[in-house]
Formats: structure tokens, C-alpha cells, sequence
């Protein structure tokens, strides 16, 4: 059973806290702050430093090169290097919808990009789902509202996802050698109160899930069973990644955004990145395998 202990707090207050990963090549952890058009990064070494954005930012990949990310923005898609302040857009995503912006990302095990849209006005289901391969963008899923929990597991054969509200995280078949989904099924449902929002995999495939609403991490084993939860100290977990040197960290981004002052006297830590220790070990994050110098095929 996971043993996991929260050691260590970072206090950033994010509004938005959101697509925490980790980098193993640098050893550095980077996450968004999606409503302060900011990013961030943190080492060991408990070196935090902040990245001003051109536009909000839902979700990341590593890419080949570690100084650049692929990017979900909120109007499409980019390569962008924090540290250089460059951007090159590959494409704009629903330019068309005022209503949505892009929200969960992943970079799958073939190294495609998927991003995920959301509708910021309503509750009409108008957002959708797309993979970004060195062919371009590629609507996958439609019928959304809000996407979320995207990551794969450890074959790379199962796809998870969700579109929050609806409280139930979906299963796809997932063919490794296209990127095509095949069979939706459910895999696990939250009770109400309890959204489920970023995700990821560990070593022994099991599905972590922050729960937006429940102040908790809940895992799950591979057939959709739980089988562990973690209580955070703030109402609104936003995105759950494992890293550090030995993988066995957990680091769980969350979020002040629409949460009264009276709950936030009752809940200062939210916006708060927290660090657990755990008994368990994750995967390493996917790096994505587009090439922004061959950006006419894309």
C-alpha cells in the first residue's frame, strides 16, 4: 500500500496552480500558475524561480531540447524557451470560440503532444480534445466541457481521461503505434464534490488523481479500484506528478482561484505547492518528439 508523507511546502500562492512535471534530465520541477500568466521552476536545491508568459498557459511537455517546451496556451499551440522569452507558434486552437482556451496536456509514449479545451463561460459541452503530431493538430475527442486528467499508462497501449464535471474518469484503448483511441470505457468515478482534475502513472501503473473540490489524491489500481488517498491541506488539488532523484517524490500544484475569504482563512495553504515522500516510484515524463525546425509539416 502507498506510505506517503507531506515534507515540505512551497508558498507560492498560485491563483491557478496547474501541470506539475518533472524533469529528469535537469532535475528541476516546473509548473503553471494558468491565471497569472506564469512559470515556474524548482530544484533541490530549493531554488525557485518564475517565468513571466505571453499568454495563460494550461499545460507543457519536455521536448528534446530542456530549455524549450511544447505548449498548450490558452490560443494553441507553441514551442516556447522561458528563459530566452521566445515563443514559435505552431497553431491556434478553436480561434474561432471566445469561450474556450486549451487546459490539460500530455506528451504520450510516442512522443505526440495532446491538449485538451475547456469552456471558461459555460456549462455547454463545446470543448474537445487534440494530439499534436509532426503532422499537426488532430481533433480526437469533441463533446467536452472541461478536460482534464490525460496521461497514459505504463505499455502505452490505455489512454485516461476526463472531462470534470462529469465526475468519472474514462479508460480508451489506445494503439501505440498511431495514436488512435479505441474503446471508451468508465474507470472510475468520484463522488459528488470530488473533481477529477491532473493525473499521472506510476512505476506499478497505478493512477493518481488530484480531486479538485475534495482535498484529496486518490489512487487507483489498474482496473479502476481504490486503493489509497492523500488528504491535502487546501480544498482544490489541481495537478498530481511524481519526480526527484530517486522518483519517489510526489508533488501536487493546487489553487485559491473562486474560493471565498472565508475559506481561505479556513485553508491558507491553497496555492501552495506541496511535497510528499512516498514508499511508491513514478515514470519519467514523456518527451515529445517534435521537431519545431520542421515546423512546415506541422
Amino acid at each position: 500500500m502507498p506510505d506517503v508523507e507531506l515534507v515540505k511546502t512551497l508558498e507560492v500562492n498560485n491563483v491557478l496552480g496547474e501541470g506539475v512535471i518533472w524533469d529528469n534530465r535537469t532535475q528541476l520541477l516546473w509548473w503553471t500558475d494558468i491565471q497569472s500568466s506564469l512559470l515556474y521552476s524548482w530544484s533541490f536545491d530549493d531554488e525557485l524561480t518564475q517565468y513571466p508568459l505571453p499568454e495563460r498557459l494550461g499545460s507543457f511537455g519536455l521536448t528534446a531540447d530542456p530549455l524549450q517546451f511544447i505548449c498548450a496556451f490558452e490560443s494553441g499551440f507553441a514551442f516556447f524557451a522561458p528563459t530566452q522569452q521566445s515563443i514559435e507558434w505552431v497553431c491556434k486552437i478553436e480561434p474561432e470560440n471566445p469561450r474556450t482556451r486549451l487546459n490539460d496536456g500530455r506528451v504520450d509514449r510516442q512522443g505526440n503532444f495532446w491538449a485538451g479545451s475547456m469552456n471558461e463561460e459555460s456549462s455547454d459541452r463545446i470543448a474537445a480534445l487534440y494530439r499534436l503530431s509532426q503532422e499537426g493538430p488532430q481533433l480526437m475527442v469533441d463533446d467536452i466541457h472541461i478536460s482534464n486528467s490525460l496521461c497514459w499508462n505504463k505499455a502505452g497501449n490505455r489512454m485516461y481521461y476526463a472531462d470534470s464535471p462529469s465526475r468519472c474518469i474514462r479508460q480508451y484503448s489506445f494503439a501505440s503505434d498511431n495514436g488512435e483511441l479505441g474503446e471508451r470505457q468508465d474507470f472510475a468515478h468520484t463522488e459528488r464534490g470530488a473533481f477529477p482534475d491532473g493525473a499521472c502513472v506510476d512505476a506499478q501503473d497505478n493512477l493518481w488523481s488530484a480531486q479538485w473540490g475534495a482535498g484529496k489524491i486518490r489512487c487507483y489500481s489498474p482496473k479502476g479500484e481504490q486503493i489509497s488517498e492523500v488528504n491535502v491541506p487546501c480544498p482544490q488539488p489541481s495537478c498530481v506528478t511524481f519526480g526527484g532523484p530517486d522518483m519517489a517524490h510526489i508533488f501536487v500544484t493546487s489553487a485559491r482561484e473562486g474560493l471565498s475569504e472565508q475559506q481561505l482563512s479556513q485553508s491558507p495553504e491553497s496555492g501552495n505547492l506541496f511535497i510528499y515522500t512516498s514508499n511508491m516510484q513514478g515514470l519519467p515524463e514523456s518527451i515529445s518528439s517534435l521537431d519545431p525546425n520542421r515546423r512546415s509539416s506541422l
